[in-house]
C-alpha cells in the first residue's frame, strides 16, 4: 500500500513537470540510429508535432531489408560547459559549414554516417553573452511553416525542423552606491588611521613585553629540595627526618608521672662463674695446640 501510494505521487509529480513549459537553454544535440539508445541526459524527439508520427529524419523507403533511421537527441545539462545553443540552420550535404557553426557528423550510438542529403548546423554561445538562446525543438511532418513562437530552421527529407528562442535571463550585477570623491577620501585616511593606531599598539605591546622579559628572573631565590633517595643493602639512605632531634613534645610534660623502681641494683655487687660457657667451649674446643683459650688458662 505504502510503495503504491509513492508511485501515484511519482507519477503526478512526472505529469506536472512534463506539462510545465522547461525554458532552460537546450545546451547539446546529438544524433542516433535507435531513438531507444538516446545518449544519458539527453531526450530523444522521436514523435513529430503536428500528427505525432515517426520523427525519422533519414526517411528512407525500402520494402526489403532493415530500414536505416535518424533521430535528433536535445539536452539541456551535457555538452560544452558554459555555453547553449544560440539558433539553428539547415544546409545541403555539399554546402560550406557557417563560421560559428558546428555539425553532428555521425551517429552517437552507432558510429554511422550522420545524413544523406541534408544536415543540421547549430551554434554555440556562452551564455553569459548569450540574449537569446533556442529553448524547444520540434519536428513537423505536415505542416508548411512554423507553429506560432517557433522559427523554422528548414527542412530535412520534407520534416520541418523548427525551434523556440527565448531570451537567457542574466542576474544584474549589485550596484555600486554612489558616494562623493571627498568622502572616500575622508574614509581611506580614516583606514590608514586605524592601521597605524593599531601598528603602534602592537610595537608598545611587544616593547613592554621585552622590557618585562629583561627584568624576569627565571631561577628562584629559594634552593630547590634536594630529591628523595632511596637504596637498600648498606647503602647511604636519605630520608625527611634526618638531623631531626628527638625530643619529646613539651606540650606531653603535664602528663609526666613517677614510675615505681622495681629492683635497686646500687651498691651490689654482682659475680658470675661463667661455668655454663665453659662447659660449652669444652665440647668445642679445637683440637690445634697452638690455639689457646683463655677459660683454660
Amino acid at each position: 500500500m505504502m510503495k503504491s501510494s509513492t508511485s501515484h505521487q511519482k507519477n503526478i509529480l512526472n505529469t506536472v513537470i512534463c506539462v510545465l513549459p522547461d525554458n532552460r537553454p537546450v545546451t547539446s544535440l546529438q544524433l542516433v540510429e535507435e531513438f531507444e539508445k538516446c545518449p544519458t541526459n539527453f531526450q530523444p524527439i522521436n514523435k513529430t508535432y503536428d500528427q505525432d508520427q515517426d520523427a525519422d529524419l533519414w526517411r528512407e523507403k525500402l520494402l526489403i531489408g532493415k530500414r536505416t533511421t535518424r533521430y535528433l537527441c536535445q539536452s539541456k545539462s551535457e555538452g560544452l560547459p558554459g555555453y547553449i545553443v544560440e539558433t539553428l540552420k539547415i544546409i545541403n550535404e555539399k554546402e560550406i559549414i557557417p563560421e560559428g557553426f558546428s555539425q553532428l557528423t555521425r551517429t552517437a550510438d552507432t558510429e554511422q554516417k550522420a545524413w544523406r542529403k541534408k544536415q543540421l548546423v547549430y551554434r554555440l554561445t556562452k551564455k553569459s553573452s548569450a540574449k537569446q538562446a533556442v529553448t524547444d525543438i520540434i519536428l513537423c511532418s505536415r505542416m508548411r511553416q512554423a507553429p506560432d513562437g517557433f522559427t523554422l530552421a528548414g527542412d530535412i527529407n520534407g520534416i520541418l525542423v523548427c525551434f523556440k528562442k527565448s531570451p537567457v535571463p542574466h542576474r544584474p550585477s549589485p550596484s555600486i552606491p554612489s558616494r562623493n570623491i571627498n568622502d572616500l577620501e575622508k574614509t581611506i585616511e580614516n583606514l590608514k588611521l586605524q592601521v597605524n593606531c593599531n601598528n603602534a599598539l602592537f610595537q608598545s605591546q611587544d616593547y613592554e613585553y621585552v622590557q618585562l622579559s629583561s627584568s624576569y628572573k627565571l631561577s628562584p631565590k629559594r634552593a630547590a629540595p634536594k630529591p628523595l633517595m632511596y637504596s637498600t643493602g648498606t647503602m647511604y639512605v636519605h630520608t625527611d627526618v634526618e638531623g631531626v632531634p628527638f625530643l619529646l613534645n613539651p606540650g606531653l610534660k603535664q602528663y609526666n608521672t613517677h614510675v615505681p623502681i622495681k629492683y635497686d641494683v646500687t651498691g651490689v655487687q654482682l659475680q658470675y662463674d661463667f661455668q655454663l660457657e665453659r662447659q660449652v667451649l669444652c665440647t668445642t674446643k679445637s683440637q690445634n695446640d697452638q690455639v689457646t683459650n683463655p677459660f683454660f688458662q
